[in-house]
């Protein structure tokens, strides 16, 4: 439920032939396992291009290089969103092997199934220190807590701050709109890094992560995405060109930002875009009209501050050219 976030935009040469080669390396070959018999991948993984030296249907094998299933609590797991779990919330880890693992999961789990159970009870998470560094939250009242093997949850501490909502886009990213809570001085409530339940004049919205570890002094927390605020991102072909000079290729993106409020009230906006930052001398990268936006150079970044009115429409330009070889390639979208 995070609200996206720009990263800077580098353009360098590529090579089509070795894009094309990991784009089918990355086709999921373990979710075969099972279905198609006789599927051998032989050779060891060419980390130049991306790609198994051998693939051959014939006999049966089982294929390299496949991850395990992961079952969490009872649910599989993909393997980046297994990466992503706190290694502090982990209670216990099972790993079956061979028949162990298929014959309780099935085919699927032909590479072996790593089994995790997560911290679930308040005595999982909770311990009283008297350290220097550390905070000691005690808890206010007793909880009753029935065994009925459901989820219960424990108030250690409620907080009540000021915050400055506004509306966040990034259109490049995702064309919807977020709604934002930035709170001042949150240094003060000694928060711990974690996810976060998110429920929004009595409803829940969804999930954010609070990262305290921030040099901000503003905490940002997203509150959900608003479909009465619609954004839409769109190239101007006539604004646009491609002109060759010489021995290199110039190439003119001009694209229009437009931000209408159906809300009954005022909004505040913060919307973002980006032009690209060149990695090559050869390339050659100038921001020809920023449409007003603040930027910030370093990073290749636009940012313009929007009020718009109930019903108003709001409309940004912004116009970059780059410069190449025509006889290279060169990833501009």
């Amino acid at each position: 439920g995070n609200a996206p976030n720009l990263k800077p935009w580098f353009l360098s040469y590529f090579n089509p032939v070795t894009v094309m080669n990991k784009t089918l390396s990355n086709v999921p070959m373990a979710a075969l396992q099972g279905r198609a018999p006789g599927l051998k991948v032989e050779g060891s993984l060419d980390e130049v291009a991306g790609y198994a030296t051998n693939i051959r249907v014939r006999g049966a094998a089982t294929i390299k290089d496949a991850d395990p299933l992961y079952i969490v609590n009872g649910a599989v797991m993909t393997a980046s969103d297994f990466a992503k779990l706190n290694p502090n919330s982990i209670k216990s880890t099972n790993v079956l092997k061979g028949e162990q693992a298929t014959s309780i999961y099935g085919a699927r789990a032909a590479n072996g199934a790593i089994v995790v159970t997560l911290k679930d009870g308040l005595e999982d998470y909770v311990s009283v220190t008297d350290n220097e560094l550390n905070v000691t939250f005690d808890i206010d009242l007793p909880y009753d807590v029935p065994s009925n093997g459901k989820e219960q949850t424990a108030t250690l501490k409620n907080y009540a701050v000021k915050a400055l909502y506004k509306y966040y886009a990034v259109p490049k990213l995702d064309k919807d709109a977020y709604l934002i809570a930035d709170v001042p001085e949150w240094e003060q409530m000694n928060l711990l890094p974690g996810e976060a339940n998110i429920i929004f004049e009595g409803t829940y919205v969804g999930k954010s992560f609070i990262d305290p570890a921030s040099t901000s002094d503003t905490l940002s927390l997203t509150l959900g995405r608003d479909k009465r605020v619609v954004i839409k991102k769109d190239k101007l072909v006539d604004f646009s060109s491609v002109k060759f000079l010489g021995s290199n290729k110039v190439q003119k993106f001009t694209y229009e930002l437009t931000v209408k409020n159906n809300k009954k009230d005022t909004v505040r906006m913060t919307l973002k875009d980006q032009y690209p930052l060149s990695t090559n001398k050869e390339i050659e990268i100038e921001l020809l009209d920023d449409g007003g936006a603040t930027v910030s150079p370093e990073i290749g970044l636009l940012s313009w501050q929007l009020r718009l009115a109930p019903g108003e429409v709001k409309k940004v330009q912004f116009s970059y050219s780059v410069k190449f070889p025509k006889d290279k390639m060169v990833a501009l979208n």
